[in-house]
């Protein structure tokens, strides 16, 4: 006897392939619909993995190119001090180009020169030499007319609107720069806006850098005056200038390298949270198609019970048994899996088409996310057959020849929703235990290997007691509305609990990603300050400065804000009284300046982020008088912070002691700065800039008026009807605007696409979850035809038929809408505690309320919609032909 087992064993091992080959494909040849439809729902699953990792990886191509273009991405400026000859060697490029800290470096020549106006008169500018292949200028300052040169030499030249009006020049004209005994002939190709103000006192004319050179005559050596460097996320600037202080001593003791803002910093850290959010929705789409898988092969396993229990009968091994259902799902996964990748870049260039804007960068293929969909294909094929591999294992020959179904034991929904519980609780535990108990790296990847899985899995074991409580509870109330007996609707959904589960979860999965991801989103982007907070206008002028009815009169200028304009008083330490003008402000870089505000209306109108002290109690120690607030800038260079003393020569009242109030850095201030090129004057200011009170500019310094103001404006209101009002009101002429709102607009406009740039990827992955759905659903009505066409033989009319499909599929959904709010609000609230701990950012729970109850609309359309085609189909069947598809399927 145990010789002809182990001959029987050794024959079944010897044609263990072909066996499978043959078991397998002649299944799928006898259910052809139901291996299409879970193929075409893998499919579905695995491009959305594809669109959506590689989809949001373009988005943050273009989204560090927008950031980059509105805040700019310099880390840190290499220069010497502007009063010695020389420069910045290009010798440093080679050598920081191989620091692995840096991603960029943009070399610039930065001089003040002397161009004629038309009429013959001198004018200062600011001289440029740029390389525009590696500067982003170009990006973020268009031309109104022309176009940027497109290499580092030549003689071309780019103006602001303001100098070529003032030397009368058009694009395609030639002028001269230089001396007598040597001239440079360039030829204006572009001409660039600027806000008048700011391009009346710095004037700008760029050149290719080695024309520059050439003109300065440092092109032998060849040396630049600034290198701005972009270090790659998380590098510590610190940690790199410390690193580069000796090599530059020893190649130039008057080199310098300061650390600019942590704006860049902070694009990283948000930039990373999106990539992070891309492989959530990708981790989430994979168990969509696990539960799709789980759901066919089920049914599959359901509607064998008489197959599986005869080659049981003939001698087949439990463990070949189960192999063969495993074997069925890798089959199903790998051709889903080609479809699907296909499918998924079909998708991308179908968003790109559409979305041409999010795309500025081109696709961006995320090989980590083609990777991630193949590894997870295999897993989420073997994990969904696991448990119908099991079932069919456990059911002996007697048994499975039986086509009656034992029923479901009560206590199993809540065994199941037991261990759910404990598995959606993982990710909980992972993440918030005390910081520093667990690494980083272990919460990150944890997260997505264990926690997600986790919570996914553990709703789904949590689905049967979702489906019988809600069936208790809201099956009395659905069943009428559909014209039903409660007991007719209730039937179908205990009949087959598990099969409602994995249908259930299905229609989880597309409502948790949409939460997840809105959710995420906009807590992530509401968190991270919009540096959009500055004034609209500046008006300026440029005659006799505006004494106290004049403002009070300014206040009246229809248009304006009441209340929010605000005088700027502009004093310098050291130069006596003659010195209150913008425009010796303007020529004069290195001076001390003081700036008188109101800081109640200072610190409304403008962003400031305070680095020491704070907003409510620096506004109350400046109107005590003999305080100042200074720059980030100032603090670095000086070494001077809160509570210190610095001494300024006033005017009327010589040496006073002034103490600092707080330290400021403005990020609406850093976006005017890299919008309009102002880096290396501003730079030079802003060492130097104090802000007081402006009661002490008039008591200390001797102001009697003001020239400068920032104001806010109406909505709508145009800078023409300002200008207009302005010298209505005040009888004065010589007043000009500069209006920056178009910048504020520019920003606000992108972060609403980037927003809806995230919907739309989210709304995808509904999309593509529901058509999984719809084939669950297919397969699941065609499943249970003999029960169908045994309710139709008692009596049940074709209508009464219908509306049972149809209540049935509201019901379910309901409850994938039950399960997708409680999944999602979970993995959302886990996302939030992980971007705390790994970025160190913690902004508040942002819900977009309006889209989640879109999404739960849209669960419920989708179910309606999926079910409406069986139903009919299965409506219009005879019951003898439902009856012919045998006790086995039910």
């Amino acid at each position: 006897m145990d010789e002809r087992r182990g001959t029987k064993a050794q024959a079944c091992r010897d044609g263990l392939p072909m066996f499978f080959r043959k078991l397998t494909f002649s299944n799928f040849r006898v259910h052809r619909v139901r291996a299409v439809l879970t193929i075409s729902a893998i499919a579905l699953a695995v491009s959305l993995v594809v669109s959506v990792t590689s989809g949001f990886e373009s988005l943050r191509s273009t989204a560090h190119r927008f950031l980059a273009t509105i805040m700019g991405t310099v880390d840190a400026n290499i220069t010497r001090p502007s009063a010695e000859p020389g420069g910045v060697p290009e010798t440093l490029l080679a050598q920081l180009k191989a620091d692995p800290a840096v991603r960029n470096i943009t070399a610039r020549v930065e001089e003040s020169i002397a161009l004629m106006d038309k009429a013959g008169r001198p004018m200062r500018a600011e001289f440029h030499g740029l390389d525009p292949r590696n500067d982003n200028i170009t990006d973020r300052t268009e031309c109104r007319s022309g176009r940027w040169f497109t290499s580092d030499d030549g003689y071309f030249a780019v103006l602001d609107q303001v100098s070529a009006e003032a030397m009368g020049l058009k694009v395609g004209d030639e002028f001269t720069i230089g001396s007598t005994d040597e001239k440079f002939h360039l030829q204006l190709v572009g001409i660039v806006q600027k806000p008048q103000i700011m391009a009346m006192f710095l004037k700008s004319i760029y050149v290719p850098l080695r024309t520059a050179q050439r003109y300065l005559k440092i092109d032998n050596p060849a040396s630049v005056t600034r290198l701005a460097i972009d270090l790659k996320s998380k590098a510590d600037g610190s940690a790199f200038a410390e690193r580069w202080r000796e090599p530059l001593t020893r190649t130039d003791p008057r080199l310098k390298i300061r650390l600019q803002s942590e704006s860049s910093d902070e694009m990283d850290d948000h930039l990373l949270g999106l990539q992070i959010l891309s492989y959530l929705g990708g981790t989430v789409s994979m168990l969509a198609a696990t539960f799709i898988v789980f759901s066919a092969q089920s049914m599959g396993v359901a509607e064998r019970q008489r197959t599986l229990a005869m080659m049981r009968a003939i001698g087949c091994y439990r463990w070949q048994i189960g192999w063969l259902v495993i074997v069925e799902g890798l089959v199903l996964a790998g051709v889903g899996l080609v479809l699907g990748v296909g499918l998924g870049f079909l998708w991308l260039r179908l968003l790109a088409l559409r979305f041409d804007a999010f795309f500025a960068t081109g696709i961006q293929l995320s090989w980590g996310g083609l990777l991630f969909a193949c590894v997870g294909t295999a897993l989420a094929a073997i994990l969904a057959s696991l448990l119908p591999s099991i079932t069919a294992m456990r059911v002996s020959p007697l048994e499975a020849m039986n086509p009656l179904a034992r029923p479901m034991s009560r206590r199993t929904p809540l065994l199941a929703a037991g261990i759910g519980l404990v598995l959606a609780s993982l990710d909980a535990g992972l993440l918030f235990l005390p910081r520093g108990t667990v690494p980083r790296d272990i919460q990150l990847y944890g997260h997505f290997i264990i926690g997600l899985p986790g919570i996914m899995i553990g709703f789904f074991l949590m689905a049967p007691l979702f489906v019988t409580l809600f069936e208790m509870t809201l099956g009395p109330i659905i069943a009428p509305v559909f014209g039903l007996k409660f007991a007719l609707l209730r039937q179908q959904l205990s009949s087959g609990i598990w099969r409602a589960a994995g249908t259930c979860a299905a229609l989880m999965v597309g409502l948790a990603i949409l939460l997840v991801m809105q959710i995420s989103g906009h807590s992530m982007l509401q968190g991270w300050q919009l540096p959009t907070k500055f004034p609209d206008i500046f008006i300026f002028s440029a005659g006799s400065m505006l004494d106290a009815e004049d403002q009070a009169k300014l206040e009246n200028v229809q248009g304006l804000v009441k209340g929010d304009v605000m005088p700027i008083a502009i004093a310098s330490t050291g130069l006596g009284s003659r010195f209150f003008s913008v425009e010796l402000a303007a020529m004069m870089p290195d001076a001390t300046m003081f700036f008188g505000v109101d800081p109640d209306k200072a610190f409304r109108m403008m962003q400031l982020d305070f680095r020491q002290g704070s907003a409510e109690e620096a506004s109350r120690l400046l109107k005590l008088g003999r305080h100042v607030v200074v720059t980030q800038e100032f603090h670095e260079l000086k070494g001077l912070g809160l509570g210190d003393k610095i001494t300024l020569d006033t005017t009327r009242n010589g040496k006073q002691e002034y103490t600092i109030a707080g330290v400021v850095w403005s990020p609406g201030i850093d976006v005017i700065v890299s919008q309009f090129d102002m880096g290396a004057q501003f730079d030079q200011r802003t060492v130097g800039s104090l802000f007081g009170w402006i009661e002490d500019a008039k008591t200390d310094f001797g102001v009697t008026g003001v020239k400068l103001f920032a104001a806010n404006l109406q909505p709508g209101v145009a800078k023409e009807q300002i200008l207009t009002g302005l010298q209505k009101e005040l009888g004065k002429m010589g007043l000009f605007a500069g209006d920056v709102r178009h910048i504020k607009a520019r920003i606000i406009q992108t972060f609403q696409k980037l927003l809806l740039m995230v919907s739309t990827v989210a709304f995808a992955a509904m999309g593509v979850s529901g058509l999984g759905v719809t084939n669950t659903i297919m397969a699941s009505v065609r499943s249970r035809r003999w029960q169908f066409g045994v309710l139709r033989s008692i009596g049940l009319t074709r209508f009464q038929l219908l509306r049972l499909v149809m209540a049935e599929a509201f019901l379910l959904s309901l409850v994938g809408v039950g399960l997708g709010l409680a999944a999602g609000f979970t993995m959302a609230i886990s996302a939030k505690r992980l971007g705390a701990n790994i970025l160190g950012n913690n902004p508040p729970l942002a819900v977009p309320w309006p889209m989640v109850m879109l999404g739960m609309g849209i669960i419920v359309g989708i179910s309606m919609l999926a079910s409406l085609w069986p139903a009919v189909h299965v409506a219009r069947s005879r019951p003898l032909a439902l009856l012919q598809a045998g006790r086995a399927s039910a």
